[in-house]
């Protein structure tokens, strides 16, 4: 590798929190970075990943400053620090020798500006050309980052762009001005995994052609493991742990980073592996520990390590340091002590016979209107003959890229909507079409759980009183007694403590939000649950958690799921069986075990070699199936089969015909003609 590009010595921020006074969000962070390299920064939520990179831009908020540290860019011995956040000299570096890409693009772009003036703009300002010369860069930009039909996009506006295509812009106009490094912070989180493998195969590729280095900031091991060639383990505004990336994944000598590890579900997993969540949650910095921050979570932790300072982070090997008191013979003393004791086996499951769920042939249309006479211009199916069953104690789940329809779906089931076409059978009663009030009896036979506890629980409302609403609502105790057992009794069985029932929402952690969630869907005793992306909004220890608690409750009330979710490998984990969804049809269907091990559909077959696996020797021997282009809207859906236009076995049949789901030899469901 070449020589050093970036480094950062020492980085210690603190904000000001009014009354409370200052605390320290960095301790003596370092992180150096070398031309055309790629590194990850890995971390819980709160552990000072982001934070470290802005501020060595100095783009904290207001009540945020650097305490100490320098930033050295290049190896000239200067510091950027030293520089004033708003100085000419600094602007010249943020955005010009380091560029930086937010996680939502449309935070960071201009909704009233087209997005080629935006590009234009970056290479006016760092590259100092003329309006024509910055023009024909912008558009040179968007064709780099695969944006189709660049010079006529030139002039739309973000709200015109897609989610992933409005990513690929910020891309854009961060090389426009050339960088020397290019801090991805969070940028493929919110996207498809499949436009998430795009940008990130892109950025690689850029990082190889032109030398730019990279640092991804994120939460996913398995980004990181397919990625980087170093990586960084932030907890609690310290660097826990650094090495390759072989190294962090193969002989990790941090309890951090082999917790982070063991609570992961991955693609390979076997199907009865149980995932070790994290207990606890990180300290806030005006409440961690003298010693080290990790201590009170730690299942490797000696008697006397909750006494000793705090650890430093020390050279182990060249390369491999880590900040642990403990010696590796400590550590796997502990391991083998931790693995004998390991929870046993993942909860039975007693799937029966019995249909509880029987869709057949369902459709659902929307219309669109236009102009200040609201005119009915269009119609489109957001799904199309979708049929599958449900037995009693099964969990079916539900994957595919943003707009498949799996949302429109769910919220069909639940008879939000009413189905223009098929039948949706509850127990042999046919609800499709059931007025509101002939619906009322079978509500409490199905309850949702939603993607963002934060915004499904009311704010103004008590945990304890959102879990007693639907039993209030059902009616299904008779005294206040007997509502306030239940509750408690609901409390209890997800893990929280029924004395916290009086507090609101905002006074909980995410996973306990979640957790309230998961309480008041069951509070009417219901038989199937709908769970709409419940982990995607939780970090990685948390999201163990709430798929242990899912499973347990499962076991014990033996309930069927309908789990719907954009990560395949939690789907694999949980999953009897999976449903793969595009552009509202079912491409195919078949057990968990069978369609991960010997997927048929094309779709299928890519969805998955998008995503990473979190061991790197793993992933170097992994195929990557590219798909060109993204999702087409519905109101543009290619006439035959929907995915045709990104299929590279698509004949002139597939163009023209539509493919009806067909059962194969080996169980799987298929919707292909060349399958």
């Amino acid at each position: 590798m070449s020589e050093e590009l970036l480094r950062i010595e020492n980085i210690e921020t603190r904000f000001r929190n009014g009354k409370s006074g200052v605390a320290t969000v960095l301790d003596g962070v370092s992180i150096t970075l070398k031309k055309g390299e790629i590194i990850g920064l890995v971390g819980e939520s709160g552990s000072g990943k982001s934070i470290t990179m802005l501020s060595a831009l100095q783009l904290l908020p207001g009540n945020g400053f650097v305490a100490g540290g320098n930033v050295v860019l290049d190896d000239n011995g200067k510091n950027l620090l030293d520089n004033k956040a708003t100085s000419r000299a600094m602007r010249k570096v943020r955005g010009g020798r380091i560029g930086m890409i937010f996680q939502e693009p449309m935070t960071s772009l201009n909704p009233v500006m087209t997005v080629g003036d935006q590009i234009a703009e970056a290479c006016i300002e760092h590259l100092k050309l003329s309006r024509k010369e910055a023009k024909a860069k912008a558009i040179e930009m968007m064709e780099l980052v695969k944006i189709p039909d660049a010079a006529a996009r030139y002039d739309e506006y973000p709200m015109q762009f897609s989610g992933g295509m409005r990513q690929r812009i910020m891309i854009a106009m961060v090389l426009a001005a050339q960088p020397d490094v290019l801090i991805a912070d969070e940028a493929t989180t919110a996207l498809d995994v499949t436009t998430q493998a795009i940008l990130l195969e892109m950025i690689k590729e850029l990082s190889v052609k032109t030398g730019i280095a990279v640092v991804i900031v994120t939460h996913n091991l398995g980004i990181v493991a397919r990625y980087a060639e170093r990586i960084y383990v932030m907890y609690c505004g310290n660097i826990v742990e650094t090495g390759s990336a072989m190294e962090i994944f193969h002989e990790s000598r941090h309890p951090y980073t082999r917790s982070l590890i063991r609570a992961i579900p991955r693609l390979d997993d076997p199907k009865d592996r149980i995932l070790v969540p994290i207990e606890g949650l990180p300290p806030m910095p005006k409440n961690r520990p003298k010693g080290c921050s990790f201590e009170p979570r730690c299942k490797y932790a000696c008697d006397d390590c909750a006494e000793r300072e705090k650890p430093q982070l020390t050279e182990i090997s060249p390369g491999h340091s880590v900040a642990c008191h403990l010696t590796e013979e400590q550590l796997n003393e502990k391991q083998k002590e931790l693995d004998s004791t390991a929870l046993g086996s993942r909860p039975p499951k007693n799937i029966r016979e019995e249909v509880c769920l029987d869709v057949e042939n369902v459709t659902k249309s929307f219309s669109i209107y236009r102009g200040m006479m609201r005119h009915k211009v269009a119609e489109f199916n957001a799904i199309e003959d979708i049929s599958f069953k449900l037995h009693r104690g099964e969990t079916i789940g539900v994957v595919g890229e943003s707009g498949c329809g799996k949302t429109t779906l769910a919220r069909t089931l639940m008879r939000m909507y009413t189905p223009d076409g098929g039948t949706i059978k509850l127990f042999d009663t046919d609800i499709s079409h059931l007025s509101e009030k002939e619906m009322r009896p079978h509500h409490k036979k199905m309850a949702m759980v939603f993607q963002d506890p934060s915004s499904s629980l009311d704010p103004r409302m008590s945990a304890g009183r959102a879990v007693a609403e639907p039993i209030i609502t059902h009616k299904i105790c008779s005294t206040k007694e007997e509502l306030s057992a239940k509750v408690d009794d609901l409390f209890r069985m997800v893990g929280l403590d029924p004395n916290l029932k009086e507090r609101y929402p905002h006074e909980f952690s995410g996973g306990q939000r979640q957790r309230i969630g998961v309480a008041r869907a069951l509070a009417s005793d219901p038989e199937i649950l709908l769970l709409d992306e419940p982990i995607s909004a939780l970090d990685v220890s948390i999201q163990a958690q709430v798929i242990n608690l899912l499973e347990d409750i499962q076991s014990k009330l033996g309930l069927a799921y309908i789990f719907i979710a954009h990560d395949l490998s939690v789907v694999k984990h949980i999953s009897d069986r999976v449903i793969v969804m595009y552009l509202g049809r079912i491409m195919e269907i078949a057990t968990s075990d069978s369609l991960y091990e010997t997927p048929i559909h094309p779709y299928t077959q890519a969805l998955l070699s998008a995503v990473p696996i979190a061991d790197p020797a793993v992933e170097k021997t992994r195929e990557y199936i590219g798909l060109q282009g993204e999702v087409p809207s519905v109101l543009n859906r290619p006439k035959g089969c929907p995915f045709s236009n990104r299929c590279k076995y698509a004949t002139e049949r597939c163009l023209e015909e539509i493919p009806q789901p067909t059962l194969r030899e080996n169980g799987h469901i298929v919707a292909c003609f060349n399958k």
